[in-house]
């Protein structure tokens, strides 16, 4: 086949300095993410005091970082699927230092709420782009650990700024810190820049939309990395218009995929929410100083990294099945527990820390992880970034909702209801999930589309069945 002769040579390689420097490029974005994201788990109690916000208010002033990512993803991926990968991947750096600037110099409730939901736009579109791009230049049997990457160092983020946070909280306050992490935070989306600028465009994309003329460019930049490939192999498709790439990804043939895109972004944002924003919060009102609490916190995330290492280790060889069941119905164990001491009054700080670093263990190493894999994986060329954006808009979309639930149900109902989410959203992960380990991505597309055809022969099979039987 043409398609898989012009992309052998990447399906095939070792991972060598090329992979591993856009992996590690591509995973800053997220490691700026956790920056913002935990930092606004820093600001939590900050924010709440300086503007004399209800728990309502805050809730959804945080949660407007995540609304935008979501918004930011879906429209990144359509963006990434019509004008390119790289053109995202490179310029959305600069808006993520800009409003990572603007929310550290907030001076009231609207001007952090707008600039939080503008900082999120810039990070959505930055997984929109750059979780295609790796995924397109991967490996097939180390895809896994590749894209896993993301998730490593988006748990290095959150340790680095929770590090950060404590030592600002220690020094100035902890009515001051959260603008310090924040200004920190556009730090390394500067160095982005500069990284990624010489980066090559996807050669997938640039084949799958017609642009011949990048084509000679682009393995230009390979041959310096030591990656041939025969030009003559590399036949590019007609171009596609936006609607186009949209109706490849939303179309009956391919319901089941974009279900299974859906529900990981969904029930991951409606479980994970509680000990990664809240976990400071609990600490505090179970008695422990600010500082103490983000140490508590600390020890969460060390834990919860560990999980994502054991996965990037072992994802291409348990398949992502599997990794979704465990992720989510064992994290079930750590909640009852939580749920039971809640009941007898034995609730304590250690407890606390001990549970949610093992929820995070369990939750965030094995589900967190698969967030970038399935969209990258099962979508054809055409709309993986709309793909990755679909994941996004749900995981991140669902935040505000899920932070509003758990501020006005309480932390022991909270517990009750994380705990029978994760058994749900295993089980139903399971169903709507299929194994992509090992596969080019040309294949895992075709073999999606090919589900859904037995699907279909197996229903009009039964139902002429049925009418010869009455």
């Amino acid at each position: 086949m043409v398609e898989n002769d012009a992309y052998s040579v990447l399906d095939n390689a070792k991972v060598g300095k090329f992979q591993r420097r856009l992996a590690v490029t591509a995973a800053l974005g997220p490691f700026t993410d956790a920056f913002n994201e935990f930092g606004a788990s820093i600001s939590l109690i900050a924010v709440g005091i300086l503007f004399h916000l209800p728990p309502v208010l805050v809730a959804m002033a945080t949660a407007a970082y995540w609304v935008g990512v979501a918004a930011g993803a879906i429209l990144g991926g359509i963006a990434s699927d019509a004008i390119g990968r790289k053109q995202i991947f490179l310029y959305d750096t600069i808006g993520m230092a800009v409003f990572a600037v603007i929310s550290a110099i907030a001076t009231g409730y609207i001007s952090y709420f707008l600039a939080r939901l503008a900082l999120g736009l810039f990070i959505g579109m930055d997984y929109a782009a750059a979780v295609p791009l790796l995924s397109e230049y991967s490996p097939s049997k180390k895809r896994g650990g590749l894209l896993s990457t993301e998730k490593l160092f988006f748990m290095f983020g959150t340790i680095a700024t929770v590090v950060i946070g404590m030592v600002f909280t220690y020094y100035v306050g902890v009515l001051l810190a959260w603008r310090y992490d924040f200004l920190i935070a556009a730090v390394p989306a500067i160095i982005l820049f500069g990284l990624r600028f010489d980066m090559p465009a996807s050669l997938r994309w640039a084949k799958a939309s017609g642009r011949k003329d990048l084509i000679p460019k682009i393995l230009k930049k390979l041959h310096k990395e030591g990656i041939d490939i025969d030009p003559e192999t590399v036949k590019v498709d007609k171009p596609q218009s936006i609607k186009e790439n949209i109706h490849e990804f939303f179309n009956s043939k391919n319901k089941k995929t974009v279900a299974y895109i859906f529900w990981i972004g969904a029930a991951y944002a409606l479980t994970v929410n509680l000990v990664s924003v809240y976990a400071s919060v609990v600490l505090e009102d179970l008695g422990a100083s600010s500082f103490f609490a983000e140490e508590g916190t600390l020890i969460i995330d060390i834990v919860g990294t560990l999980g994502v290492v054991l996965t990037l280790i072992v994802v291409d060889r348990i398949g992502r099945r599997l990794m979704g069941l465990f992720g989510f119905v064992l994290g079930a164990i750590p909640l009852t527990v939580l749920i039971v001491a809640d009941i007898y009054h034995a609730m304590t700080i250690p407890l606390v820390i001990s549970m949610f670093g093992l929820l995070f263990f369990i939750n965030v190493g094995l589900v967190g992880t698969l967030q970038y894999l399935p969209a990258a994986e099962v979508s054809t060329t055409k709309s993986r970034g709309l793909a990755v954006g679909w994941e996004k808009l749900f995981e991140f979309g669902l935040s505000l909702p899920a932070l509003t639930l758990y501020a006005l149900i309480g932390l022991f109902y909270s517990f009750i209801y994380d705990a029978i989410m994760v058994i749900i959203g295993g089980i139903v992960l399971y169903f709507l999930s299929f194994e992509t380990k090992n596969r080019s991505l040309e294949r895992n597309a075709m073999e999606a589309e090919k589900r859904h055809t037995k699907s279909r022969e197996g229903k009009s099979k039964t139902v002429q069945e049925t009418k010869r039987i009455d």
